[in-house]
């Protein structure tokens, strides 16, 4: 059966729900707000927990499997007249451990595992704490996604304000039983195709896909431990100071040309040597 004919009004729509334009999803927030309890959908703040999550679980507003930050109405309500996803302003940060290799070659398969765990609370907690959600891990590293529908027009600085957190966090000593984690992240304003991917009842994502994805990715790649570099775009719409901080120009593989970074958080010596 072939899949149903976006409807361009539905289409836009859920382009401002996303966006956090919607009228509609205004009064959804006033009405939920007033239901205590949390866990929420970080798009319409519907309860997960408590006696009102247990009604509107009946109705549509259950975790999502695709990402339990969101109920399943904000996330595949409008597959159903042919729409996965739009193309609309985010903000990405990507992070990922420096030297895992070497690290899992001198822990233990458990202790290493339970060194990749550690990472992963800590990243969802800063990424949960500053407006975002996780789009996902993939071994050693994080990615979070933020937009105005949830973290609202400011989402370039909530990305950068997590990514510090963040930082600073895997720098402790105690931020696993192992110790610190060497990270280096990256943070990137621009536009991405946002929504859920994968075929409806088998295996669903909520993602952001594009190339903008793809320079995100490179750039945290070239960023030292300790280190948190982000782009021209998303510097200049966190309102950072360009002329205070450190400017780079990175080729990034796949693409012609270069890209202007700013060095928004240095490395560190201990996070380089650890």
């Amino acid at each position: 059966m072939s899949a149903p004919t976006p409807d361009p009004k539905a289409e836009a729509d859920y382009r401002r729900i996303l966006t956090g334009d919607s009228k509609e999803l205004g009064k959804f927030r006033f009405l939920f707000r007033h239901i205590p309890s949390s866990p929420r959908c970080k798009l319409c703040i519907a309860p997960f927990e408590g006696p009102g999550g247990a009604v509107l679980r009946h109705v549509g507003f259950s975790r999502y499997a695709g990402n339990p930050a969101l109920c399943n109405n904000c996330s595949t309500q409008y597959r159903k007249v042919g729409i996965s996803g739009v193309e609309i302003p985010v903000s990405l940060l990507f992070a990922d451990i420096r030297g895992s290799t070497t690290i899992g070659e001198r822990l233990s398969p458990r202790d290493f595992r339970a060194f990749l765990d550690g990472f992963y609370r800590i990243a969802s907690d800063v990424v949960i704490q500053h407006e975002g959600i996780v789009d996902k891990f993939v071994g050693d590293e994080v990615i979070g996604l933020f937009f105005g529908g949830i973290t609202g027009a400011d989402h370039s600085k909530g990305a950068i304000d997590a990514a510090i957190d963040l930082l600073d966090r895997v720098e402790r000593p105690d931020a696993t039983t192992s110790g610190s984690i060497p990270l280096g992240a990256a943070v990137h304003t621009g536009e991405a195709y946002v929504g859920t991917t994968g075929p409806a009842g088998v295996v669903e994502d909520f993602t952001a896909l594009g190339d903008f994805g793809n320079t995100t990715a490179r750039l945290a790649s070239a960023a030292a431990a300790g280190e948190l570099l982000g782009s021209i775009d998303a510097a200049t719409a966190a309102g950072l100071d360009l002329s205070a901080v450190e400017r780079r120009r990175l080729d990034i593989r796949g693409r012609e040309g270069t890209v202007d970074v700013a060095v928004v958080r240095a490395a560190t010596p201990a996070a380089s040597a650890t």
